[in-house]
This record gives structure tokens, C-alpha cells and sequence, in this order.
């Protein structure tokens, strides 16, 4: 059984392919569940941070489509994306696609005569994205909006069918998409591989508390007021410093900021740290996780968080309310509420009972929704709903 992936961009040599840690363990999953795998992608030869993980399974076969990193590049481009799907499609037995995957339905298009299973997968709501992300203010919003308006309107179409099914980060994502698609269900899940895990007992127990953030360093992930949170708990008397791993645009004003606050030396910039043993190294160290985001979808960094026994405090946006079991495995706080933040670190630190509980929930919690949890019960909605196919035999 073959099936074809539209997910991410990647980047070759010319000769072999690879792409970011979690991207390429999901498609290395999905090349243990199907005979062959297929993956469509934004292809570039040049530097870029999403690399260094090569897709390297010999049932994957990466075809790349011309470079591009936003619907209007994409748009740009249709023409030959649109001759490349054609090229392949006709091989597929199943597709599985990113919600938000510009031209994913042109896939949906060629294939639906022969009704091949389509997955959309929704890792978010893009509409709450643009609503609460400061990307999206003023025309450049109203933009977006509109043009995601269009192309959902699409989507809408294509979840009416029963060869369609959706799998949905999270119960809000979900529960909206739940008007338009006959058939879905709500999924949690992370990118750590079995040797990733770390329990531990407790944390914070150093003569320096370490609040770890991955992810980048961009606006709608709250990071001014994380830098804020540290000051506030400074002034308090708590020896806290925090460690960023990642890089994005706002790397030099967010070092500016932690000078004008007067916490740079305790503000710890460490550049992209990739999966694996050098980032398990640095959530093992670490004794809190914060992610007070803007907006999110439902992240992956807090289930990694989770998997390496670190209590977690968050904002409540996007699925991290489920993730964190509405604040019975973390502490979750308002946006854009640096002292609110930093009392729900301060929470953590100080009370080692419910500490150890967010450690020991989360930790289980994370080991119950693996990648692996999450492929092998797509692979099973794909085979049985091939398998209900019209002249079809079973796989």
C-alpha cells in the first residue's frame, strides 16, 4: 500500500534528502506502517533551518515540487505543482495532507474517481491563528483572512465526502471542523522517539531554577513577556534563569530587552538546538518549561516538555488546556500577562506536591500519545477504509 505525504518543506544535496528532526521522524513512522511512502515537497538546495534529519528509509521517495514557503509562492508555482501531482498520483492508494498545505485539494481532485482514502490532518485553527497572532493585524490580517476564507471554503467541500477523513490536533480543532466533516476525530500526539523519555522524581531542587522555552523566536509566542516574567521573579528572590533554544527574527531585540531589564546574565540565547541528544540534554537539565504563546495550535514542544518530566505553565490557547489537562499537569495562565506568568512559575517552584504530580501525570501522559500511538491508528482508519471500497479486496 502506498500513500503520499504533503506536509513540509525539505532540502537536498542533489542527491539525498532531509528535513527538520520531527518532520522527518513523522515520515519514518509512516514508512514502518505502509509499503511505500511518497512524500510531496517544497524542495531547496539552499542553507536553511530546516534541515539535518535525512529522510533516509529506502520505501520513501521524496518528490519535490518547486520551492515555496507561502500560499501566494505557492500560487505562483500552481501550474507545475499541478503537472507533478498528476505525474504521481495515479500510484497512490492513500493521501494524507496538512490542513493548511496550499493546493492539498488538487490531490483530493485527481484521485476522488477512485475514491482513495484522502486525510486531512489539522494541526491547528488557522482561523484562530489569524485572529490572535500579531502577524496578522491591520490589512495584511484582513488578508489572510480572506484568503484562507476562500480556501477552507474548499476544504468544506471536500470533508462532505466519505472517502474524506480528518484527524485533528486537539478537541477545539475538532469540534470545528466537526459542522463540515462527516467523519473525524480529535488526536494528541508528539515527534519523541523511545530513547527520548526522561522521568525524574522532582525538579527545582538547585541552587538555580532553569525555565526552558523551544520553539522560535518570533512574534505570538509571548517571549517579551516571558523576559518580563524573569525580571518579576528576580526581584522576588528567586534564583531563576532562563534558557532559549531556537532562532527567528526577534533574537536581537529580545537580547536588547533582557539588557534594558537587566537580566542578561541570567538569559541563556542557544541558537537552534537539534532533536536528539543535544535538546534531550538541555530538557533534562532544565526544571520548568514555559510556552505563554499568543496563539498556538497544539504544540509539540509541550508533549516533549511532558516526555522529559518538565512541569509546564502555558497560556490557554489553541489544544494546550487538553495537553495539560485544564491546568491538573501544569499551571496555565492569561496572555499577555507577564506577572500572571510568573506566578504560575513561582507556583511550580514552590509547591513541590503538586510539582511532583505535573511531573508524573505529564510524563504519563506523553508516553500514552507517541508518534507511533498516532501513525499506526492512521494506518489502521487507512485500510479500513479502503477496505470498504467497492470491488476492493483487503489488504
Amino acid at each position: 500500500m502506498r500513500i503520499g505525504l504533503y506536509h513540509e518543506p525539505v532540502h537536498t544535496d542533489g542527491r539525498t534528502f532531509d528535513t527538520y528532526g520531527s518532520y522527518a521522524r513523522y515520515v519514518l513512522e509512516f514508512a514502518r506502517h505502509f509499503e511505500y511512502v511518497t512524500v510531496f515537497a517544497p524542495t531547496t538546495t539552499e542553507p536553511t533551518y530546516f534541515s539535518g534529519y535525512p529522510l533516509d528509509a529506502s520505501n520513501v521517495e521524496v518528490v519535490p515540487l518547486p520551492f515555496f514557503m507561502t500560499h501566494a509562492q505557492a500560487y505562483r508555482r500552481a501550474a507545475t505543482i499541478w503537472r507533478i501531482f498528476r505525474r504521481h498520483c495515479d500510484k497512490l492508494d492513500a493521501i494524507e495532507c496538512r490542513g493548511t498545505a496550499p493546493l492539498a485539494y488538487a490531490l483530493w481532485w485527481m484521485t476522488r474517481k477512485r475514491h482513495v482514502p484522502f486525510i486531512y490532518h489539522f494541526a491547528s485553527d488557522p482561523f484562530e491563528m489569524i485572529a490572535r497572532s500579531p502577524k496578522y493585524r491591520g490589512l495584511y490580517g484582513r488578508f489572510a483572512r480572506a484568503a484562507y476564507g476562500v480556501e477552507f471554503a474548499i476544504q468544506k467541500y471536500i470533508l462532505s465526502h466519505d472517502h474524506t477523513y480528518v484527524f485533528a490536533d486537539g478537541r477545539p480543532a475538532a469540534e470545528r471542523l466537526a459542522r463540515f466533516a462527516h467523519k473525524y476525530e480529535s488526536v494528541v500526539h508528539s515527534t519523541l522517539a523511545a530513547n527520548d523519555y526522561f522521568l525524574r522524581e522532582d525538579s527545582c531542587n538547585g541552587p538555580v531554577i532553569r525555565v526552558l522555552y523551544v520553539g522560535y523566536l518570533r512574534n505570538a509566542k509571548g517571549l517579551e513577556d516571558l523576559l518580563e516574567a524573569v525580571a518579576i521573579l528576580r526581584k522576588r528572590g528567586r534564583p531563576v534563569e532562563l534558557e532559549i533554544a531556537g532562532e527567528g527574527e526577534l533574537l536581537e531585540p529580545l537580547r536588547q530587552q533582557a539588557r534594558d531589564l537587566g537580566i542578561d546574565p541570567f538569559v541563556h540565547f542557544r541558537g537552534y538546538v537539534q532533536m536528539g541528544p543535544a535538546l534531550n540534554e538541555l530538557y533534562n537539565r532544565c526544571d520548568i518549561f514555559a510556552l505563554p504563546s499568543l496563539s498556538e495550535g497544539s504544540p509539540r514542544v509541550i508533549m516533549e516538555a511532558l516526555g522529559h518530566s518538565l512541569p509546564v505553565v502555558a497560556t490557554a490557547v489553541g489544544n494546550i488546556a487538553e495537553q495539560l489537562d485544564h491546568g491538573r499537569r501544569g499551571v496555565l495562565v492569561p496572555r499577555q500577562d507577564p506577572a500572571r506568568l510568573a506566578d504560575g512559575i513561582e507556583r511550580i517552584i514552590t509547591d513541590p506536591a503538586f510539582r511532583q504530580q505535573c511531573i508524573q501525570a505529564g510524563y504519563n501522559y506523553a508516553r500514552e500519545h507517541g508518534l507511533d500511538v498516532f501513525v499506526a491508528r492512521l494506518a489502521a482508519k487507512v485500510r479500513e477504509m479502503i477496505e470498504r471500497q467497492p470491488g476492493r479486496s483487503s489488504l
